[in-house]
């Protein structure tokens, strides 16, 4: 049993509200990171193939974050 069967058996789970600042800090960090790593990698020459990695990885990151994100929840 997983600590969200838990809470949610434990009857707690009403009587919680979801942190919609949180929310909002991680979604804003993920698209000011999606726009940033995309224009850096349209821009950018790249004279270090590590930091060109990064860029690369935080891009596919937050996309695929915020694809998972908005996916539809069938």
């Amino acid at each position: 049993m997983t600590s969200h069967d838990q809470l949610h058996d434990s009857g707690q789970a009403e009587n919680t509200k979801p942190n919609y600042t949180l929310r909002r800090i991680k979604f804003a960090a993920a698209i000011i990171g999606f726009v940033s790593s995309v224009t850096l990698l349209f821009t950018w020459h790249v004279t270090d193939r590590h930091m060109a990695w990064l860029v690369a990885g935080i891009y596919i990151l937050t996309g695929l974050w915020l694809v998972v994100r908005f996916a539809p929840r069938d």
